[in-house]
């Protein structure tokens, strides 16, 4: 649990790096940081009181669910290898032009 979290916060600053322009960087990195400490809250709230109500897969696959949406929303990423990155909303607004989806 603790390496895929590990993993995951690796992840978001990676990424955010990459993909946000320096103008709207700052505010992707405290959202980012605020959604994720409010899925800290959450968790143990789902597992304490939605557990002894159902089945105990049915937390377990609601979080596996959401775990696999979020792994096929990042190959929707576009693609920063090798480019400039971004500086202004403007320049994010031209690289996505003509940008086609590869999956």
């Amino acid at each position: 649990g603790i390496t895929f979290v590990s993993g995951a916060y690796s992840g978001l600053f990676l990424w955010t790096g990459e993909i946000a322009p320096t103008t709207h960087r700052g505010i992707v990195f405290s959202s980012c940081c605020g959604i994720s400490r409010f899925g800290s809250f959450i968790g143990p709230f789902i597992f304490n009181n939605l557990a002894p109500i159902t089945h105990k897969a049915v937390p377990l696959g609601g979080l596996a669910f959401i775990s696999v949406l979020c792994m096929v929303g990042s190959f929707l990423l576009v693609e920063t290898g090798n480019e400039r990155i971004p500086l202004t909303g403007q320049d994010v607004e031209e690289r996505r032009k003509d940008y086609k989806y590869k999956i």
